[in-house]
């Protein structure tokens, strides 16, 4: 996409302001690229020019230049539709073994993206949280919900960020130090996120982010585990940041091995009084 390609090499550049309205433009590639620059800047409360500033950040003489580029980056392919076709026209004969080539070829590639001591960094501090909040949005939401369950089966308290501001806000209301928020988030950034990362570690929270591409993001996590999900823009599965997840579910039940597997134990034995 363009206007990640273009933040990622400008990232060092570009001002809170401008990530506001990158994390717009990222969030809304349909209609962003026929935005004007009051169309882009005044729902966040901001004067057009804010729009000419990030432009020429990024490298255009101004905003409809910009709105050119992102006008073309669109027609050209980078929406659902066009990444499901862009893998079917890889493998137009066999999909199946296409598909299990590709994600084989992404998970052969994972270690050399993050190693056995990141995830032994991160596992030891879910271990030690006393609250885990998960962050997700759209089809990353499976991913986090998956966590928060092994989560539970640990005997670890976790929570669900999901919802609307409002809903959100309750949750956040209770965060504090020694808590820890992971968060989950691929190709674009969820415009809920940043306010959520800053809230966090304005309280002292410990925050993580599981990635493919996003690693531009103001406030900065305190971690980042990114790995790309596959070798080319096309339709990318869940595959490789569940791994990741499951790595850090091994992980911790290796690191804290008499609380999981007492939890599991006792689950095992509730489980039992339904099965009668």
């Amino acid at each position: 996409m363009l206007i990640t390609n273009l933040a990622k090499a400008r990232g060092a550049q570009l001002t809170v302001t401008d990530r506001r309205l990158v994390a717009v433009l990222q969030a809304h590639p349909a209609e962003a690229a026929f935005w004007f620059a009051a169309d882009l800047t005044e729902p966040l409360g901001l004067h057009q020019s804010a729009a000419t500033r990030l432009a020429q950040r990024l490298g255009f003489d101004g905003y409809p230049q910009l709105r050119e580029a992102l006008r073309q980056d669109y027609l050209a392919g980078d929406g659902p539709s066009q990444r499901v076709r862009g893998r079917l026209d890889r493998h137009p004969d066999d999909v199946l073994q296409g598909f299990v080539d590709d994600e084989i070829a992404a998970l052969t590639a994972l270690p050399r993206h993050i190693t056995q001591t990141e995830i032994d960094d991160l596992a030891t501090r879910i271990a030690g949280a006393e609250h885990i909040f998960l962050f997700a949005h759209g089809n990353a939401t499976v991913l986090a919900e998956l966590f928060a369950r092994r989560l539970r089966r640990f005997g670890m308290r976790s929570t669900m960020l999901t919802g609307a501001d409002r809903e959100l806000a309750e949750h956040l209301s209770s965060m504090q130090t020694g808590d820890l928020l992971l968060a989950c988030a691929f190709r674009r950034v969820p415009a809920a996120l940043p306010p959520v990362l800053e809230i966090a570690l304005g309280r002292g929270t410990y925050c993580a982010l599981i990635t493919d591409t996003l690693l531009t993001l103001s406030p900065q996590p305190d971690a980042v585990l990114a790995a790309p999900r596959g070798g080319s823009d096309d339709y990318l599965s869940l595959t490789v940041p569940m791994a990741i997840a499951n790595a850090l579910v091994l992980t911790i039940a290796r690191r804290s091995p008499d609380r999981a597997i007492r939890s599991l134990d006792q689950l095992g034995t509730l489980l039992e009084r339904f099965d009668r």
